[in-house]
C-alpha cells in the first residue's frame, strides 16, 4: 500500500516539477526577449533624437514601432500565461502608447521621442521586476523538490516499520542518509550561489556503493538538480552586469567599480586612472553598411578591448559607440601606454567595408583622467577623461590625450 502511495506521489511530483521547470524557463525567456525590447527601443528613440524630421527617418521608426507593437502581444500572452499580472498590465498599457506614437507618425509625418523614452524608463523598473520574478521561479523548483524528499522520508520511514530486521537495515542504508540529505537541503540558500556549490559538495558524499541503489538515485538527482540551479544562476547574474552586445560590464555595474575603486585609492593613497574611448565617424559607417555590420564592429572592438588590457583592468560599454576601461592602482602612463597600443591595434584591423571611412580605416580616440591627480572624486575624472576625449576628436581624431596633456596644451594657447 505505503508502495502504491510512494509511487503515485512520484509520478505526481515528476508532473509538478516539469510545470515548475517549464514556467521557469519561460520566465527567463520572456526576461531575455524584453531585453531585446529595450534595446530597440533605444535605437528608436536615438533615430528620432537624431532627425524626428526627416520622413525616412520617421517612416523607419514607425515601421520599427510597428513591429515592437506585434511583439507586445505575445509577450502579454505569456506574461498571462505564467501568471504575471503587474507585467501584463504594463504590457497592455504599452499598446496603447505605441498605438499613440503610430498615429503621430503616420498622421503628422513626425513624432516625439518622450514618449518612447519613457516607455524605456518604465520598462528598466518591469525587466527588473521579470528578473525577480525568475529567481522566485528557480526557487519555486528547488522549494518543490525539497518538500518532495521530506515527504518521500516520511513514508519511507513508515515503510519500514514491517519488521524489525528490515528496519535495521533500512535505518542503516536508507533512512540516516535520506535524513542527513533532508539537513543539508534545509541549509540550502538558493540566492548564494556557494551555498548551492556547498550543498553539491556535500550530498556527492551520499553515493557511495554501500547505500542503497535509491538513496544514491535521489543523491545523483539533487547533485543534477543544484548543478543546473548554479549554472542558471551564474547566466543570470550575467545579464544584470554584463552589455548584451559586447559581453563587456554595462555601465552601472562598470559605475559601482568606479566609485569603490577610487574610495580605495583615496584610502590608501594609490593612484586610479579612466580611459574613455569612442570611434570616430561611427555614424557614417553605420549609415553606409547598416547597423547590422556596425554591432559586428562594436562586438569585435570589444573584443580587442579584452585582448589588450590587463586582468585586472575593468573594461566597459559606456553607451553606443563610447567604451570606458578602469585601471585601479595605475599612473596616467601606464594607462596611456595600453590605451595608445589598442588604438594601434584598431587602426590596423581589416574592418569589413572599412574604405568608406574618411581615412579609409576604423579608428577610435580616447581621452585619459587619472585620480587624484586630474580629478577630486569619481565624477570628476568621468568628466576630465571625456574633455580629453573631447580634444582627441577636434584635432583630428586617431589620438589619445591624457588630461595633463589637455591643460599644458590650454596653457600654451
Amino acid at each position: 500500500m505505503f508502495a502504491l502511495i510512494l509511487l503515485g506521489g512520484s509520478f505526481w511530483f515528476i508532473s509538478y516539477h516539469q510545470a515548475l521547470q517549464e514556467r521557469a524557463e519561460d520566465v527567463q525567456f520572456l526576461y531575455k526577449d524584453m531585453l531585446d525590447f529595450r534595446s530597440d527601443l533605444t535605437m528608436i528613440t536615438e533615430r528620432l533624437k537624431a532627425d524626428n524630421c526627416s520622413p525616412a527617418v520617421v517612416a523607419e521608426a514607425a515601421r520599427n514601432a510597428r513591429l515592437l507593437q506585434f511583439r507586445t502581444y505575445s509577450f502579454l500572452r505569456r506574461a498571462e500565461k505564467n501568471s504575471l499580472p503587474g507585467i501584463a498590465r504594463w504590457l497592455a498599457s504599452q499598446q496603447v502608447l505605441l498605438t499613440r506614437v503610430l498615429d503621430e507618425m503616420e498622421n503628422s509625418g513626425n513624432a516625439s521621442s518622450d514618449i518612447i523614452g519613457v516607455m524605456t524608463l518604465q520598462l528598466d523598473e518591469v525587466i527588473l521586476k521579470t528578473g525577480v520574478e525568475l529567481r522566485h521561479a528557480h526557487g519555486d523548483v528547488s522549494e518543490a523538490l525539497q518538500q518532495f524528499l521530506l515527504v518521500a522520508l516520511s513514508l519511507l520511514v513508515l515503510l519500514s516499520a514491517g519488521a524489525v530486521s528490515i528496519v535495521a537495515h533500512t535505518y542503516r542504508q536508507t533512512v540516516v542518509p535520506l535524513h542527513q540529505l533532508a539537513l543539508k537541503l534545509r541549509r540550502l540558500n538558493k540566492d548564494l550561489p556557494e551555498s548551492i556549490h556547498d550543498t553539491v559538495e556535500d550530498v556527492r558524499k551520499y553515493r557511495p556503493s554501500e547505500l542503497s541503489g535509491d538513496i544514491s538515485a535521489i543523491s545523483e538527482t539533487i547533485v543534477t538538480f543544484c548543478n543546473d540551479l548554479e549554472m542558471k544562476n551564474k547566466k543570470l547574474d550575467e545579464l544584470f552586469i554584463k552589455d548584451e552586445k559586447t559581453n563587456l560590464y554595462n555601465y552601472r555595474h562598470f559605475k559601482e567599480h568606479l566609485i569603490v575603486d577610487v574610495a580605495r585609492a583615496r584610502r590608501y593613497g594609490d593612484a586610479v586612472s579612466l580611459a574613455m574611448l569612442d570611434l570616430d565617424h561611427f555614424k557614417t559607417y553605420n549609415d553606409a553598411n547598416g547597423h547590422i555590420a556596425g554591432d559586428q564592429v562594436l562586438e569585435r572592438i570589444a573584443e580587442i578591448i579584452l585582448e589588450e588590457c590587463r586582468s585586472t583592468d575593468i573594461p566597459a560599454r559606456f553607451g553606443g559607440e563610447e567604451f570606458a576601461v578602469l585601471f585601479p592602482r595605475t599612473d596616467s602612463l601606464t594607462a596611456h601606454r595600453i590605451i595608445d597600443r589598442l588604438r594601434a591595434v584598431v587602426s590596423a584591423e581589416p574592418f569589413n567595408n572599412r574604405h568608406v571611412q574618411p581615412d579609409g580605416k576604423l579608428t577610435i580616440s580616447a581621452g585619459i583622467a587619472t585620480y587624484p591627480s586630474d580629478a577630486r572624486d569619481w565624477f570628476d575624472l568621468v568628466n576630465n577623461a571625456d574633455k580629453a576625449l573631447y580634444h582627441a576628436k577636434t584635432t583630428g581624431r586617431n589620438k589619445v590625450f591624457n588630461f595633463q596633456q589637455l591643460a599644458a596644451f590650454s596653457a600654451a594657447e
